[in-house]
């Protein structure tokens, strides 16, 4: 008879028999249960169950409580020691989940996890308070985050942080509580700091290329050199900031004809549309008579075009007039605090 298999006829409590009550204990049981139980009978009363199985009999809710109860008076005793709960859920979840997922859910039930706080806040913020700590501080607290949260922080750091705190974090076993705690309320703390204080905008690249281009020439491109090992992007960037189109009137004369002949035509054309006047002169005097006619009639004959490709052009000359700069091949007066003689 199948488990489940609705029989023809019902028999009455009373008339059962612990045979009959011990088959609707194992109809009731998955099969895997039922295999462990049957090796634990002997072949004449496996015999018995699968005569009874072939009676016709519909089993009801009482007569499965009455089953289990038979039963539970047989065994006289509770089928768990006090105590030994827990470490049968264990088992089962195990068995379940895995050894290392099992191991990690229950040893959460240990300590506190007081980093789930932490991951209410902007994964950004975290990041952000974190940077300035070492990969071991990070590591740990990274293994007290869930792992999706973790990958978010993460994203937030540059390559090289990531991979330190990476190898260390699949190398770390074990983390004190008590470090866990301290580093949970430092965090916690500068999190509301920055949560609570509206903060006044600063424009941190501007206020620094305006410092770096007070400096000695001399100081403003070792400063820039040592920020260059570290960021060669934050350095053009800054590079830039310190320098405009219209800063290009410094450029010596030869210095100017040097970056007019790395930049094409139409780039410098497009510049020129909002160039001052000094600065048109600059650059007109710079090349032949004949070129320079041909500049001034072809920005005449210019229609409309819009401002962002001015700018870009004029972006491209500066970049290229950079560039040389660093090369050597043109100076620049007036960069740094001191003057050309």
């Amino acid at each position: 008879m199948a488990k489940g298999q609705q029989l023809a006829k019902e028999l009455p409590l009373a008339e059962m028999d612990k045979p009959t009550l011990a088959l609707l204990l194992v109809l009731s049981l998955d099969e895997e249960a039922v295999a462990r139980v049957l090796r634990h009978l002997e072949p004449e009363e496996i015999r018995i169950l699968h005569e009874l199985a072939n009676q016709e009999m519909r089993p009801d809710a009482d007569s499965l409580t009455l089953a289990y109860r038979n039963f539970l008076s047989e065994a006289g005793q509770p089928m768990l020691m006090s105590g030994e709960g827990m470490a049968y859920i264990e088992r089962l979840t195990q068995k379940s989940l895995g050894r290392d997922e099992s191991k990690s859910l229950f040893a959460q039930k240990e300590h506190p996890r007081p980093f789930s706080e932490i991951e209410r806040r902007r994964a950004e913020a975290v990041a952000y308070v974190l940077a300035d700590e070492n990969a071991p501080v990070i590591a740990a607290i990274l293994a007290e985050l869930s792992p999706a949260y973790a990958s978010r922080v993460l994203t937030h750091f540059d390559r090289e942080l990531q991979v330190k705190v990476l190898m260390r974090l699949a190398n770390m076993e074990e983390i004190p509580s008590s470090t866990i705690e301290a580093l949970y309320h430092a965090v916690n703390e500068q999190l509301s700091c920055l949560e609570t204080d509206d903060g006044i905008p600063v424009d941190g690249m501007g206020r620094t290329a305006s410092i770096l281009q007070r400096l000695p020439i001399a100081d403003t491109d070792e400063v820039l050199n040592g920020m260059g090992e570290f960021d060669p992007g934050l350095v053009f960037k800054l590079r830039r900031a310190m320098f405009s189109f219209e800063d290009l009137i410094e450029v010596q004369a030869r210095g100017m004809q040097s970056v007019i002949k790395e930049v094409s035509n139409d780039q410098l054309l497009l510049a020129l549309k909002t160039a001052s006047d000094p600065l048109k002169d600059k650059i007109l005097s710079s090349v032949s008579k004949r070129a320079a006619e041909i500049l001034l009639d072809d920005l005449m004959a210019m229609g409309p075009v819009k401002l962002s490709e001015v700018e870009q052009a004029q972006q491209e000359i500066v970049d290229t007039a950079l560039r040389l700069e660093a090369e050597g091949k043109i100076v620049i007066a007036g960069r740094g605090g001191e003057e050309l003689v």
